[in-house]
């Protein structure tokens, strides 16, 4: 029993080893794993060949080395293969032990399960492993051509359009300038430093992973040096301009700059800091000095609003005086016992005396308020006034339209009638009607045109006495006489006219004159030219008349 025990132990074992020999070849996993691995003594094996020394029985010791193997492949991540293929290597001596045949083949079948599926994973690891490769190749190739473009000069760069205060806008352009290169320096590195971290999660060969590493070395020999050198242009001229702001406005000859106009450029200022690629020695200098500038505006803040309560106190005083005198002045208004001048007269010597004293925005806002009240009784009287006078001058103005209709009515009618009036009723009409006119109260312009309407009333008058002295009958020596009078006067009335003329003509030929005013002179000339020439054959009449007499005298 106990031979034939013992035979069959030894007819399976030679099985399994069969089995093993043809299923995994000893010699893969160490050309596999040649170059991801390091040769060192693994520790976690050393310290696992340790714990197997605890267990006397084979079958203990498979036990432990295949839960060893399932947690090498179970862990988070990459599965640790060196350790898993190192504790595969333990176990094959151990199935060669004495072993129950249960126990045997339940630990094989787990044994060849796990080798099965860290190969699946190896093959699975080395597919993402190539894509991953072929990626970083191709993300590394792209980066080689964008530096060799910009080291070329051929990409573009767009400057930023950063919003600086006034403190940096004397090198604005500078920043602008400095600030786009940096920009596109910044994506660079930044895609070289992530392609560094991907590179090194990423499982690959190490010949592989090295190859890459030395190109990204390469590219970022264009980068880095160039960009720290920009960064160090940028942050002492960012510096040297913040100092500059500091020495202007909280130096010994500091500025008289708003707070609150400080206080917005500070954070400005501050927000720039963040804008530009600035090094840590420059941010933290700047932030330091403008944190410090900070502390100082609250201080002058602080003491501002002092000042301000100690005004306060002041701007208080003054307002209680000033709105007693608007009490008095409001008491006064509503008794009625002032004049509408005299109020007005009060409500400016309070609106001086507002002037003259020290008073905040509120206290002036409410003061004018209350003053407004106060007034108010007497803005609606002053307005009532204004209203009665305006209707007053709508009745004058009426009455003397009204006036002026009536007096063109008299010298429209007098005219129509001077041919059948006698000399004496029209002259005593005419006289009459040029007094009115003298008298009236109406532009001297309108009297004018009035004047000139009348105008035409001398002829007729001077030809009605023209005409009475013709007919008179009586001693030829009295008419001789008579004629010769009146001859006289005819000749002055012409004189008259002829100056008129003269006059008239002069004024036409005036230069600057309106069209309207030309049109009125000229249609004036054509009247007393006309008015000239019945003065011409008028005298001209009296003179044959005369030569008659002289020629029947003799």
């Amino acid at each position: 029993m106990n031979t034939d025990a013992d035979a069959t132990p030894e007819l399976e074992l030679n099985h399994v080893s069969e089995t093993v020999e043809q299923q995994i070849p000893t010699e893969e996993h160490p050309q596999e794993h040649e170059e991801h691995e390091s040769k060192e003594p693994n520790e976690h094996v050393q310290a696992l060949i340790k714990e197997l020394e605890q267990f006397p029985e084979p079958e203990a010791k498979l036990h432990h080395l295949i839960a060893f193997m399932e947690k090498a492949l179970a862990q988070t991540g990459t599965p640790h293969f060196k350790s898993f293929w190192e504790a595969r290597n333990l176990c094959l001596p151990l199935f060669k032990e004495h072993i129950s045949p249960t126990a045997r083949t339940t630990l094989w079948e787990k044994y060849s399960a796990l080798s099965k599926e860290a190969r699946r994973l190896k093959e699975l690891l080395n597919e993402q492993s190539a894509f991953a490769e072929e990626q970083i190749g191709i993300a590394i190739e792209a980066l080689e051509k964008e530096i060799a473009k910009f080291a070329a000069g051929e990409q573009e760069i767009t400057e930023p359009s950063l919003q600086l205060v006034p403190a940096l806008a004397k090198h604005a352009a500078l920043y602008n300038k400095i600030q786009a290169e940096l920009n596109a320096l910044n994506v660079s590195a930044s895609r070289i430093n992530a392609l560094r971290k991907e590179l090194i999660k990423t499982e690959m060969r190490v010949r592989k992973k090295n190859k890459f590493f030395q190109r990204l070395s390469a590219a970022g020999d264009h980068i880095f040096p160039r960009r720290k050198d920009l960064i160090k242009e940028l942050s002492d001229q960012f510096s040297s301009d913040i100092d500059a702001f500091i020495a202007l406005h909280f130096g010994k000859n500091q500025g008289h700059a708003p707070i609150f106009s400080l206080r917005e450029e500070i954070k400005a200022l501050q927000g720039a800091a963040k804008e530009l690629t600035l090094n840590a020695k420059a941010f933290t200098h700047t932030r330091m000095r403008l944190s410090e500038c900070w502390d100082k505006l609250k201080e002058m803040d602080k003491e501002r609003k002092h000042q301000r309560a100690e005004k306060k106190a002041v701007f208080q005083k003054n307002a209680e005086t000033i709105q007693l005198a608007i009490t008095e002045l409001s008491e006064t208004i509503a008794s009625g016992s002032l004049s509408s001048g005299e109020a007005q007269k009060r409500v400016d010597e309070i609106s001086n005396q507002m002037r003259q004293v020290e008073l905040g925005r509120d206290e002036v806002s409410a003061l004018r308020e209350q003053l407004n009240t106060a007034r108010k009784p007497l803005m609606d009287q002053l307005e009532q006034e204004a209203l009665m006078r305006q209707e007053n001058e709508r009745e004058r103005a009426k009455a003397k339209q009204q006036k002026l209709i009536d007096l063109q009515k008299e010298i429209d009618q007098l005219i129509r009638n001077s041919a059948a009036s006698s000399y004496e009723d029209l002259l005593a009409k005419r006289d009459g009607l040029v007094e009115t006119i003298q008298t009236a109260a109406i532009l001297k312009s309108e009297k004018d045109q009035f004047e000139k309407q009348l105008r035409p009333l001398r002829d007729v008058l001077a030809d009605k006495k023209d005409q009475s002295m013709l007919s008179l009958s009586g001693d030829a020596k009295v008419a001789f006489e008579q004629l010769h009078s009146l001859l006289k006067q005819r000749k002055e009335r012409r004189q008259e006219v002829k100056d008129q003329v003269e006059t008239l003509r002069r004024a036409a030929g005036a230069s600057g004159l309106g069209f309207e005013k030309a049109m009125l002179y000229q249609e004036q000339l054509s009247e007393e030219k006309k008015r000239l020439e019945k003065m011409n054959h008028g005298v001209v009449e009296i003179e044959q008349k005369i030569a008659a007499l002289e020629k029947t005298g003799s």
